[in-house]
Order: structure tokens, then C-alpha cells, then sequence
């Protein structure tokens, strides 16, 4: 028996060996969101439990004590929770010319499916109303046809999910301003108009 011999026998060993660890490894890394223990929305639920409803700041970020992995200490950051069972989220506010203003909207998972900065807001003010598909059209059926509608409408994928508020601070005295910046969003569900 040769060495070439050898080897032939041992390829489909081999072949067989790391096509099962590809099959491990990737099985593994897809279903990694759906075992994590603590997500987004769980984490941010587990900060916000002694909150009352509304926007919650969160609180800034320190080294082994983020609420959110990767957390940039140079934003101030609020979040509001959505159960668009209990009705449409209408998410509003004013925004200071030149300063940044992140608004991400997250479903249960944590995925972003809609996102918007400060350049979005229309005479000054951001005005969002977020619901599922058949709010949102709802809503849209009760619109005249001559005007558009005084607010950006999102649709969202999932019932459950979140809003995070982000606001850049320039240099560490201006952290106050931030703070103030996202406390002037608000958050709050609301029953679309009866016909």
C-alpha cells in the first residue's frame, strides 16, 4: 500500500469531518438570536421595570455596565416600548437646528426596520405615527385626498419592539443638552379616530 493510497482513504474522512463542522457552526451562529437569553427588547424591559410608561434615559454608558452591548458613551440615549395591540405609537417632537437627533425604530429581536435623524424632521418637529399594517391603513382611509398627512407613517413588522432616541454630545459640558434634547421626545399610544 502506498502513501498516495493512504491518503485517498483518508480524504472522505477528512471531507466528511469539516462538512459536518460547517453544518455545527452555521446551525449554531443562525439560531443564536433565538436562544440568547437577553436580547435587546429583554434587556431594555429589564432596565425600564421600574419605570413608568413613556421615554426612559438610559443611563450613560460605563465600562461592564451597558444596557446595550456596545454602547457609545458620546450619545445620550432614551428608548420607549411599543405594543401596537393597545394601539398606534405616536412618537413627537422639536429638534434644535444643527444638532443631531438618531430615532431608530426596533422590532422584538432588536432588528432596525426604520430609522430617521434630525435632517428628517419637517419645520422643526419630528412627527411619527407607528403601527401595523392594518392601522396604518386604517388611518390612511380616514385622509382627505387634498393634504398630505402632518406625519411620517412607519409601518412595523412586529406588534412588539422599541424606539431608541439618540442625541450626539459634543464635548462632555453639553451632556445636559443632550438629555434635554431626547426628554423632549414623547412617546404615547393612541386609538385611531372612530369613524
Amino acid at each position: 500500500m502506498k502513501i498516495t493510497d493512504r491518503h485517498l482513504d483518508l480524504t472522505p474522512w477528512i471531507l466528511a469531518t469539516v462538512l459536518v463542522a460547517a453544518i455545527v457552526h452555521l446551525v449554531s451562529v443562525l439560531l443564536m438570536p433565538h436562544l440568547a437569553p437577553k436580547d435587546a427588547l429583554a434587556r431594555l424591559s429589564q432596565a425600564a421595570a421600574d419605570s413608568n410608561a413613556g421615554l426612559l434615559l438610559l443611563s450613560s454608558a460605563q465600562p461592564n455596565a451597558q444596557v446595550l452591548p456596545f454602547q457609545d458613551p458620546t450619545l445620550v440615549e432614551g428608548v420607549c416600548f411599543f405594543d401596537l395591540s393597545k394601539g398606534l405609537l405616536h412618537l413627537r417632537g422639536n429638534v434644535e437646528p444643527g444638532e443631531f437627533l438618531g430615532v431608530s425604530f426596533h422590532g422584538s429581536a432588536g432588528r432596525v426596520f426604520h430609522a430617521m435623524t434630525d435632517r428628517s424632521a419637517i419645520k422643526g418637529k419630528i412627527d411619527v405615527v407607528l403601527g401595523d399594517a392594518s392601522q396604518i391603513s386604517e388611518l390612511e382611509s380616514e385622509d382627505s385626498d387634498d393634504a398630505p398627512p402632518p406625519e411620517i407613517r412607519v409601518t412595523a413588522p412586529s406588534a412588539v419592539g422599541f424606539v431608541l432616541i439618540r442625541s450626539f454630545i459634543k464635548r462632555p459640558s453639553d451632556r445636559d443638552r443632550a438629555e434635554q434634547q431626547v426628554r423632549a421626545i414623547q412617546c404615547e399610544s393612541f386609538e385611531p379616530p372612530a369613524e
